[in-house]
C-alpha cells in the first residue's frame, strides 16, 4: 500500500493548480519532491508550468532531480534558473535538454557538489561552461555521446575538487586516449572513483592514473584487453587504500608473465572482478585470492581453471568473510554440485548468490545453507536461473529466506503457483522478481505474491503466457512503488490496463510490452459474473435480430 506521504503527495501533484498557497504551506523537501514527480509522470504541461514556477520553485530549493520527460526542455530550465537559489544537487537524466538549458541551470551554482547529466544526447563540452563550484565532488557524463577529452578537460580545470568522476559513453562512443592524462593532471590525489567504459585504457593511460592518484579507491577497468602486468603492477604497488576492483576481460591478465601481477592486488581490496579472464594457473589464482582477506564479494565468471577442487580451497580459505558470490555463466564439465557444497560449508556470512546460466548445476549442495535458520534470513538476493535447478531447492529458498528482495528464476520451467505462494507467505520484502518464460504461472500466482510483496518495484513476465489483464490490475492496485515491468509476449494483457497501471503508482513506470504475434482483433474484457478477465473476441453471443462475435467497434460504442 502507499504510504500516507505518498498518498498525499499524489493528490497534491494531480491538483497542483487547484490547491492555495502550496509555496507556503510545503515544506522544501516536498516541493522538491514534487517537481520529481510532476517530471516522473509528464505532468509540467504548458498549463501548469507558471503554477509550478509560483509556488514550487522557491529560492530555498536544494535539489533538483528531473528524467525521463520530454517535457523538461531548455525552455523548462531557464524559467526554472536562478542565481539567488544555489542547489547542491542537479541530476537531468534522458530529458530534451541541450547546451542552453544546462548553462542556465548551472549559472552561478556556487553551492553545487554533485551534478548528474545521464544520456543527454545533445549535451556538448560548451554545456558545461558555467560548471564552477568548489563543493564539486560528483561528476556524472555518463552517456553523453558528443562529450569530448577536451570537454572533460575544461569542467576539471574549472572544478578541480572531483573526487567521483563518471565519464562513461554510450554504444560505440569513445574518449581519445588523453582522457587519462587529463584527468591524472587535473584530479591528482583527490580522485577517489573513476568510471569510463567502454573506452578502454591501455599500460600507459593506467600508470600514469596510478602515478598520479594514489588515493583511488574504486577504478572500473572492464573490458581492457591492452592492460599487461606491468602496469596492474604500478597500480598495486601505488594505490593502497583500493576498495573494489573490476578486472574483467582483461585478457592478457590470463598468461604469464602478466598474470603473476594477481599476487600483488592490494589486500585492502573489499570487490573484486575476474570475470572473463580465461587464467589456466589454479596456484596463481588460489593464493591470490587468499591473501585478500578483505574480501567481501567476488566475481569468477568464466573462468577456465576453476573446477570442484580450486573452488573449494578458495572457500576454505575466504568463504567465511564473503558476502556475494558470482559465478553465472560456469558451464565446465569439472565444476559441478560438489564445487557449490564448499559454499554451504565455510560461508557463514553470504548475502548475495548469483548461478544464473549455470546449468550444470542443480543446486542440491546448497539445500544444507538456504534451510540453515542461522543464515538462509541473510541472504537477499539470489540469481538461480539455471534450466537444471533442483524445485526443492527453489522452495527451500522461497521457505525459509524470509530477507529476499531479489529473485532471479528466468528459463526455470518447474516454477509454478506453488512455488509463488510460498514466495508470498514467506518473502514480503521482495522488491525484483524475474520469472522470465516460466509459462506454468498463472494469474493466480502473480496475484498472490503482489498482494503479499507490496514493495515490488522490478518484475519481469515476459513469456508468462497465461496471465491476462487480471495480474496487471493486481500489481496496480498493490504494488505502488512499481519502477520497470517486462511483458514481452503476454498477449493476454491490454493497452488500457498498462496505461491504469502508470496511473497508479508513485513514480514513473517503464513498461515494455512486445507482442508481435499477437491478432489484431484480440481484445481483453472483464467478466462482470466471473471477475476474470478473457478474450472478448473469441465469445459468441446471439441476440434476436442477429448472431455473431464481438468486436471493438461493440465495445467503444458500448
Amino acid at each position: 500500500m502507499k504510504s500516507l506521504e505518498d498518498s498525499c503527495i499524489h493528490c497534491i501533484m494531480n491538483h497542483v493548480q487547484d490547491i492555495p498557497n502550496i509555496r507556503g504551506k510545503l515544506p522544501r523537501i516536498y516541493k522538491e519532491l514534487l517537481l520529481t514527480r510532476l517530471s516522473e509522470h509528464n505532468l509540467l504541461t504548458p498549463n501548469i508550468l507558471g503554477c509550478v514556477n509560483r509556488e514550487l520553485c522557491v529560492n530555498s530549493l536544494q535539489h533538483l532531480q528531473l528524467s525521463h520527460c520530454s517535457q523538461v526542455n531548455d525552455q523548462f530550465l531557464k524559467s526554472f534558473a536562478n542565481t539567488q537559489r544555489q542547489l547542491k544537487t542537479i541530476l537531468i537524466e534522458k530529458c530534451d535538454v541541450s547546451d542552453a538549458g544546462v548553462l542556465a541551470v548551472t549559472f552561478k551554482q556556487k553551492s553545487l557538489e554533485s551534478l548528474v547529466l545521464k544520456n543527454l544526447v545533445q549535451l556538448t563540452p560548451k554545456g558545461l561552461g558555467n560548471v564552477k563550484s568548489s563543493s564539486l565532488h560528483t561528476l556524472n557524463l555518463k552517456g553523453c555521446t558528443l562529450m569530448t577529452s577536451r570537454g572533460i578537460l575544461s569542467v576539471l580545470q574549472n572544478n578541480p575538487d572531483v573526487q567521483v568522476l563518471h565519464v562513461a559513453g554510450l554504444g560505440n562512443h569513445k574518449y581519445d586516449d588523453q582522457l587519462f592524462s587529463i584527468i591524472a593532471q587535473t584530479l591528482g590525489p583527490k580522485l577517489k572513483e573513476l568510471h569510463f567504459a567502454p573506452h578502454t585504457m591501455d599500460d600507459a593511460g593506467l600508470s600514469v592514473i596510478a602515478t598520479s592518484c594514489p588515493n583511488l579507491e574504486v577504478l572500473d577497468l572492464y573490458g581492457c584487453p591492452r592492460i599487461s602486468g606491468d602496469s596492474m603492477l604500478k597500480l598495486t604497488q601505488n594505490c593502497t587504500s583500493m576498495r573494489k576492483l573490476d578486472l574483467s576481460y582483461c585478457v592478457r591478465l590470463s598468461q604469464s608473465p602478466d598474470n603473476q601481477s594477481l599476487w600483488t592486488l592490494p589486500v585492502t581490496l573489499t570487490n573484486l572482478s575476474l570475470c572473463g579472464i580465461m587464467l589456466d594457473d589454479k596456484e596463481i589464482l588460489v593464493e591470490a585470492l587468499e591473501r585478500l582477506r578483505n574480501l567481501q564479494t567476488i566475481r569468477l565468471c568464466g573462468i577456465s581453471c576453476l573446477d570442484d577442487e580450486t573452488f573449494t580451497k578458495i572457500m576454505e580459505k575466504r568463504g567465511a568473510s564473503l558476502s556475494e558470490i558470482d559465478l553465472s555463466g560456469m558451464r565446465k564439465s569439472d565444476f559441478t554440485d560438489e564445487g557449490l557444497r564448499a559454499i554451504s560449508q565455510y560461508c557463514t556470512s553470504l548475502e548475495i548468490l548469483n548461478i544464473s546460466m549455470c546449468h550444470m548445476f542443480t543446486g542440491d549442495t546448497l539445500l544444507p545453507l538456504l534451510e540453515d535458520p542461522a543464515r538462509a534470513p541473510h541472504l537477499y538476493k539470489l540469481f538461480l536461473s539455471s534450466k537444471k535447478i533442483n524445485y526443492d531447492v527453489l522452495c527451500a529458498a522461497a521457505t525459509h529466506c524470509h530477507g529476499l528482495v531479489f529473485l532471479d528464476l528466468g528459463g526455470v520451467s518447474c516454477v509454478d503457483d506453488h512455488f509463488m505462494e510460498l514466495l508470498a507467505r514467506n518473502t514480503p520484502k521482495l522488491q525484483r522478481l524475474g520469472i522470465k518464460g516460466c509459462s506454468k504461472v498463472t494469474d493466480t500466482g502473480v496475484c498472490t505474491v503482489s498482494g503479499s510483496c507490496q514493495n515490488l518495484a522490478f518484475i519481469v513476465l515476459s513469456g508468462v503466457n497465461n496471465i491476462t489483464d487480471k495480474s496487471i490490475f493486481c500489481i496496480a492496485n498493490n504494488c505502488p512503488y512499481l519502477q520497470e515491468i517486462y511483458l514481452n509476449g503476454c498477449k493476454q494483457i491490454s493497452s488500457t490496463t498498462l496505461q491504469y497501471l502508470k496511473d497508479c503508482c508513485v513514480s514513473s513506470v517503464y513498461i515494455q510490452h512486445v507482442t508481435p504475434n499477437i491478432a489484431p482483433e484480440h481484445l481483453m474484457a472483464k467478466n462482470l459474473d466471473t471477475g476474470e478477465f478473457c478474450r472478448v473476441d473469441t465469445i459468441g453471443y446471439t441476440t434476436p435480430y442477429s448472431r455473431g462475435r464481438i468486436s471493438r467497434d461493440d465495445l467503444i460504442e458500448v
